[in-house]
């Protein structure tokens, strides 16, 4: 799986992980049964081809964000932002309904999956059409997947196919395609692993399909320079971008699918202390504010202007560390942070009700959600702090009063966006309750899409707070496996854990989920334990929508604004 960064980062991605802010939702879920999916695929057929109205829409949907990144490109878009504009723009071979279940309003009309869970064929819908005109074919899905699996790939997106039969060898350069995509004819192509995946279809087969004539390259630098000119199969097509303004998109007057009713989506680029006020205005018609009861109450002001939605959101905000650092290397260590840090108290004032503790890796939505009575809520406990560090040997201190170990300090350096506020107030009070405990934290201050380099591309960091907006899946791989402690890779914090490998390597093979229940519970218990993250914050999404516009009904953890753009319209008609 791939969790997309969502980026609170808000961070992440489609399939699997994603910054944030990474599968037309970015947001993770709940694993659907077969059978339970098959039904949902079937209920949804008949909605995909709902025609439009004839009037040409007028109206275009403002949402206001404080950054995109740019990377408008289904394989290498590394956050939630820039993910909204790339499922406006690509389709893929499946869509999700609200509950995270596949329908069929991807290129797709209909699939199977072998009795052995390892090959999966797909019919593509006779109507299915590029932007530019050009027909979506098998041997388009085909470049797709084969360019993540190039080896100059240097996106999140390669857990997607390194368990398909002949990666290996069409990765390392000795084989011309991977031997587990079958262009069957024009129209049916197939996908063949190595082992059975019980969430491949959900979480690695929704990619947005590229055209491989339009993305042709022989230099893979050509291929990357086309992430600002998108051009895909999806509902609109790309128009303008500069990023201290506006991305503007309109409508696909040639889309197969039911077209939306209206004549384009503009992300426009406000700060964040400022989106409120520009939705009670009317310069935007969906913010995505910070999630307190003053946020809240400011959008409830006035029903006629505008109308609050909030969900427990699928993710949540952690604090990473490098483990290549020695400091970051010991489980106490980090335990000891968690200790020393009042998180209960920085939660309640950071977001007023609209925020608990995070314990673990699963999100509180997902069928997955261990038991908490089983899990360590690190209460702020100073003394436990004190107690865990001389245990590991930080027991000297110099003038200052900072602890050190064999002839080292205790310090370190904390990198963080002030695309938002939260990730400075974090760390103003871990500056402070850090210091009592002999622990130097020193701040760095960057724009999120710097920082985002610095650690996943770069990975020249100590320490650097994120959130993530989690993929349908509950699957940790992609995130914490080891295989994922790569350049671009999602594992920036070097983590590893042999019983959380064993672990990785049988969940995602179960298909009986009770059973996979509680291999995924017994990771929660590792993780809660062994801190690949510092846990902070499981937050409420808070969202503003115009009342201009109606048809945001469905929003929820699994099913983002982007999501509901078939059945939005204008509040007039």
């Amino acid at each position: 799986m791939n969790k997309r960064l969502a980026l609170l980062f808000a961070v992440v991605m489609l399939l699997g992980v994603a910054l944030a802010g990474c599968a037309s939702n970015p947001a993770a879920s709940t694993a659907p049964a077969e059978s339970s999916a098959a039904a949902a695929v079937e209920s949804s057929a008949a909605a995909e081809a709902t025609p439009a109205s004839d009037a040409a829409p007028t109206e275009t949907l403002r949402f206001g964000t404080s950054s995109l990144n740019g990377k408008f490109n289904p394989l290498l878009c590394d956050d939630v932002y820039d993910q909204y504009v790339v499922s406006m723009i690509f389709d893929g071979l499946i869509g999700t309904d609200p509950d995270g279940s596949p329908n069929k309003k991807g290129v797709a009309s209909d699939w199977t999956i072998s009795d052995d869970h390892l090959t999966y064929t797909f019919t593509i819908k006779d109507n299915a059409a590029f932007s530019n005109g050009d027909p979506v074919t098998a041997q388009d899905v085909k470049f797709t997947y084969e360019t993540i699996a190039n080896p100059k790939y240097d996106g999140p997106l390669g857990s997607v196919v390194s368990n398909l039969v002949g990666f290996d060898e069409f990765n390392k350069g000795t084989a011309k395609e991977i031997t587990g995509i079958k262009v069957i004819d024009d129209k049916h192509v197939s996908f063949t692993t190595k082992t059975p995946y019980v969430a491949e279809l959900i979480s690695n087969l929704g990619v947005g399909i590229l055209d491989a004539k339009y993305y042709a390259f022989t230099n893979y630098d050509d291929f990357k320079a086309l992430n600002g000119k998108p051009m895909g199969a999806g509902a609109f097509t790309f128009k303008d971008y500069d990023p201290a303004k506006a991305c503007n998109l309109v409508r696909n007057e040639s889309y197969y699918g039911t077209k939306p009713d209206l004549a384009g989506v503009s992300i426009l680029i406000i700060p964040d202390e400022t989106q409120i006020q520009a939705l009670m205005t009317g310069q935007v018609d969906v913010v995505n504010p910070t999630a307190n009861k003053d946020n809240w109450d400011a959008m409830s002001a006035d029903p006629n202007t505008a109308t609050p939605v909030k969900f427990v959101g699928n993710g949540y905000n952690v604090i990473g560390v490098n483990m290549k650092n020695p400091i970051f290397a010991d489980k106490k260590v980090r335990q000891a942070l968690l200790y020393g840090l009042n998180l209960k108290q920085f939660i309640d004032t950071e977001w007023q009700g609209f925020a608990e503790q995070c314990l673990t890796p699963i999100s509180p939505v997902s069928w997955a959600y261990p038991d908490v009575s089983k899990l360590n809520t690190y209460a702020y406990d100073p003394a436990k702090a004190n107690q865990l560090l001389d245990e590991a040997g930080w027991t000297e201190k110099d003038k200052d009063g900072i602890r050190m170990k064999d002839g080292k300090r205790l310090s370190f350096t904390w990198i963080a966006y002030n695309d938002v506020a939260w990730p400075q107030h974090l760390q103003a009070l871990a500056t402070e309750e850090w210091k009592a405990i002999g622990v130097e934290m020193k701040s760095e201050l960057m724009d999120f899409n710097t920082m985002s380099d610095r650690v996943f591309t770069d990975n020249k960091f100590d320490m650097f707070n994120i959130g993530w907006s989690l993929s349908i899946d509950p699957d940790p791989v992609g995130m914490f496996d080891k295989a994922s402690d790569v350049a671009g890779g999602y594992n920036a914090m070097h983590y590893y854990n042999a019983d959380a490998e064993a672990i990785f390597a049988k969940e995602g093979q179960e298909f009986d989920q009770a059973t996979r229940k509680a291999e995924l519970q017994q990771w929660a218990e590792i993780a809660n334990d062994d801190l690949p993250y510092l846990f902070c914050a499981v937050r409420q999404e808070v969202w503003g929508v115009s009342s201009k516009f109606t048809g945001f009904d469905k929003m929820g953890p699994y099913y983002n604004w982007v999501a509901c753009l078939d059945e939005v319209h204008p509040a007039s008609k």
